[in-house]
């Protein structure tokens, strides 16, 4: 998984450092609720939804990814993930940004974009990318 190896490399790098490391996640509640359509459930009971099992979600992967590690926290955003990710990283004055990818084909990039890319053309700080892992058979 991309963001296993990523938050690998993060906290790798804090502890060498002893930085603080923050974990986040952005949930698109736009996109996710658009895909869709529960007639039983409200758009805010969804987002409410949407966003505790996100906040769960994160909660453990937070402590499956960084173990023990004392200075760091997690945080939930929800918003356009690359919009989020770079007000994160302005409101921190972050030095590092650690981002996985899933390395999408080349058409999909150019006509939708990548979170990836545009966090790397906006952010004011180093961007390290961690690319998936590729099997070799």
């Amino acid at each position: 998984m991309a963001s296993e190896r990523a938050a690998s490399y993060a906290l790798s790098l804090a502890r060498r450092h002893k930085a603080r490391l923050v974990v986040a996640h952005v949930v698109d509640i736009r996109v996710e609720a658009a895909g869709f359509y529960l007639p039983h459930l409200s758009y805010e009971k969804l987002d409410a939804e949407l966003l505790g099992a996100a906040a769960e979600m994160l909660s453990k992967f937070r402590s499956r990814a960084i173990g023990s590690y004392k200075n760091t926290e997690e945080r939930l955003l929800k918003g356009e993930p690359y919009i989020e990710i770079l007000r994160l990283a302005g409101t921190y004055k972050a030095c590092l940004v650690v981002m996985g990818t899933f390395g999408k084909e080349r058409i999909d990039r150019f006509f939708f974009g990548s979170t990836t890319e545009r966090v790397v053309r906006g952010a004011t700080c180093p961007v390290i990318v961690i690319p998936p892992l590729k099997e070799i058979f």
